[in-house]
């Protein structure tokens, strides 16, 4: 059975790492930590906050007195996600093993996208980050540039994002300050692209938890949320196991596959992640009325 599916597991593994590092844009605008040693559920890993140090006056004892600025870091603490898909025989005699390749890959990296995301937003909430803006029944231009404010107010480092429900991404297409500039009017019509809008780089989240306040996003520096990656230990015996790192960002996934008792094909793509508040002044969620 393990010959009925023409990819290795670092075949697909590679296949899924790939997808899913384009359908997480925002990681490239928060601060993270992709760890390169095996882990376990559990394991804490020290994310260091961009943008948040404090230069000092060069003194007598040099580039190595106590005086020096230090780096701000927040505790991340992982935890182990996985997702799996059963092939039975009949199955891949039928539809082909290709099928089941391309199946697995899309499936993984979109359930794994949609897990990184949760994690990520389930610290946005009024507990962690106080400042809040309550729109309107459509996030406008001015909206989105009043948050911008209040991070100004608040010192927060660039360069910053959005995370953005569909409502709102929508009503970003359709509002008439943005839809009338030259660059950016040509550019939603061709593609619906937003791009970067009043400093931000605009990332859309279509299932965003409203997390019991009707969150509907949130606009943020690069030092607001922590978030870690690793790759589990995993051993076993009679399975083969595969690992895919990104070479531009570091994150990696995990990559199992083995035959059951049954019969059927079990192949699981698996990481370890976690996020934690990092800065808090430098997020303003964004709620509907």
């Amino acid at each position: 059975m393990a010959n009925s599916i023409s990819a290795a597991p670092a075949v697909l593994a590679e296949g899924v790492i790939g997808t899913l590092k384009n359908k997480l844009p925002v990681l490239s605008g928060i601060s993270t930590v992709f760890s390169a040693r095996p882990g376990v559920s559990g394991l804490s890993i020290q994310v260091p906050l961009i943008g948040v140090s404090t230069a000092t006056t060069f003194g007598s004892g040099g580039y190595l007195t106590q005086d020096d600025a230090t780096v701000t870091s927040s505790t991340v603490t992982l935890v182990h996600y996985k997702v799996s898909s059963r092939f039975s025989p009949s199955n891949l005699k039928e539809y082909g093993a290709q099928f089941f390749v391309n199946n697995f890959v899309q499936t993984a990296s979109i359930a794994l996208a949609q897990k990184v995301m949760d994690v990520i937003n389930a610290q946005v909430t009024a507990a962690n980050y106080s400042s809040s803006s309550t729109t309107g029944a459509n996030l406008s231009y001015a909206e989105l540039i009043a948050a911008q404010k209040t991070l100004d107010d608040a010192k927060a480092p660039s360069p910053r994002f959005a995370v953005l429900n569909s409502q709102y991404i929508s009503d970003l297409r359709s509002d008439t300050t943005i839809v009338g500039n030259n660059v950016l009017g040509a550019q939603i019509i061709r593609d619906g692209s937003l791009g970067v809008i009043g400093g931000a780089n605009i990332y859309q989240f279509a299932n965003l938890a409203t997390n019991s306040e009707n969150l509907a996003g949130f606009v943020a520096g690069p030092d607001a949320i922590a978030f870690a990656t690793a790759l589990p230990e995993t051993e076993i015996p009679g399975w083969e196991v595969a690992n895919a790192v990104d070479a531009e960002t570091g994150l990696g996934v995990q990559v199992i596959m083995g035959q059951e008792q049954s019969g059927y094909m079990n192949v699981t793509a698996t990481l370890l992640a976690g996020a934690a508040v990092g800065r808090a002044s430098s997020l303003v969620r964004l709620k509907t009325a």
